[in-house]
Order: C-alpha cells, then structure tokens, then sequence
C-alpha cells in the first residue's frame, strides 16, 4: 500500500508545484521540484509515523491507501509556502 502510494509522490508533487517553476531554466526548474519531492517525502513518512500506534504495527496493517493519499494532500500543503519561497528566491537572481 504504501509502496503505491509512494509512487504518486513525484508525479504530485510536479503536478503541485509546476506553476511556480514554469519560465525558469530547466536545470533551475528540476532542482526546485526534486527538492520538492524530498521535502514532500519527508514531511509524508512523518505524518504516517506521527499516526502510527507504539506497538509493532506495520503501515501497511495500519492505514487503508486512501488515509496514506491524505497525509500526501496534507503533506503538499504543508511544503507549499517553503517551495513557493525557494521558487521566488530562484526567480529573483
């Protein structure tokens, strides 16, 4: 499940972003969305760690894959005013 759903990341994340990146040189434009991505991950794998119980449980015995889509809508949300910064601070040099 989680493997599916990771997956889904770059394509997201690309699909979440683009506007920011669009006009900018395209070496520009991969580093900001491959930062992007990391950031979504990261900030992804936290929120299904923050939810999971103390005991030994695995994600994939835990969570349905649509609950794993949530934490990445969230997680995209959450990272959005942190790329559109770097996106600015990219476009302005």
């Amino acid at each position: 499940m989680k493997a599916d759903v990771e997956k889904k990341i770059n394509a997201r994340t690309a699909a979440a972003f683009e506007d920011m990146v669009s006009g900018m040189s395209s070496k520009a434009r991969n580093g900001i969305l491959t930062a992007a991505e990391e950031l979504v991950k990261t900030v992804w794998l936290g929120k299904i760690y923050a939810a999971m119980p103390a005991d030994k449980t695995t994600v994939a015995e835990y969570f349905l894959d649509q609950e794993l889509e949530q934490f990445l809508n969230e997680a995209v949300e959450e990272c959005h005013k942190k790329i559109e910064a770097i996106a600015e601070n990219v476009k302005r040099q």
